[in-house]
């Protein structure tokens, strides 16, 4: 174990910064129950820890994923607009799921669709009508669909 002495407050004072360390020193002392209630504290507040995290990381995925729907909604909405009846069938079906239903993932979108859908065959969709109305807007000479995205720090779709 690594120890480190240091004074505070003018009374020396040994120090071990690791959790297997002071487990280790608690049990060469002979303080088992001591070692074991610390041990316990230990692995109470690694799992608590954990679990934290864990919602944490969810959290943050599921609010990337909201932004990025959103952003695809206003960029599929936009891809709409510019294309009017000129849209595949296949593909206008595609965009009004997305702009429908602003927040749903991918895969929520492709169970909604009529035949069911898996998420990358939506995801290829809406990427084809957003290639198409961006195409569109460049022979037209007028803003594409990143025009109806608020930058505001949104994501985008590829």
């Amino acid at each position: 174990m690594t120890a480190r002495t240091r004074e505070v407050r003018g009374v020396n004072r040994v120090v071990v910064r690791d959790s297997e360390g002071t487990a280790e020193l608690l049990g060469q002392m002979g303080a088992v129950r001591g070692r074991r209630r610390w041990e316990e504290q230990c692995r109470h507040r690694e799992s608590r820890s954990g679990s934290t995290r864990l919602a944490n990381f969810d959290d943050a995925n599921l609010r990337r994923s909201a932004r990025a729907a959103a952003t695809a909604a206003a960029r599929v909405g936009r891809a709409l607009e510019l294309l009017g009846d000129d849209v595949p069938e296949h593909l206008h079906q595609a965009g009004v799921l997305r702009v429908t239903h602003r927040e749903a993932s991918l895969e929520e979108l492709g169970h909604l669709a009529v035949p069911p859908m898996t998420k990358d065959a939506v995801a290829g969709r809406i990427r084809r009508l957003l290639t198409m109305a961006d195409r569109r807007a460049r022979e037209l000479g007028v803003p594409d669909t990143t025009a109806a995205v608020d930058h505001g720090g949104a994501d985008t779709v590829p």
